[in-house]
């Protein structure tokens, strides 16, 4: 049986910040279906984070990323160009290419 979550440390009890997140998830499910991707599974995770800049900026950033519990790897809906690896200096391990992947999502501004 196919199992999806979405996952936030947004305070989805702020009016503003639901609102901002069903825009982001929107515009994701609108890639998905413009571009007429095929999600490689329908055991994955979702994970949105969205996080304002500072005032001067007035924009908020959108970070995402998938996790597919089939093959335990995590994906984005673009290509992630891993030649410029100057984000994961210092990797040694596998387990630590894995930690550092995670926290390396890909970035998108409203």
């Amino acid at each position: 049986m196919p199992f999806q979550r979405l996952f936030t440390d947004a305070d989805m009890h702020d009016q503003t910040l639901k609102e901002e997140m069903e825009i982001f998830y929107s515009y994701l499910q609108k890639i998905v279906r413009d571009d007429g991707l095929v999600i490689p599974s329908q055991n994955y995770d979702l994970v949105l984070d969205i996080t304002p800049t500072p005032a001067d900026y007035n924009r908020i950033q959108w970070s995402y990323y998938y996790a597919c519990h089939e093959t335990r790897c995590l994906f984005w809906l673009e290509k992630y160009d891993f030649n410029d690896t100057h984000e994961l200096q210092g990797t040694e391990s596998l387990a630590h290419l894995s930690a550092s992947l995670s926290s390396t999502n890909s970035s998108l501004f409203h």
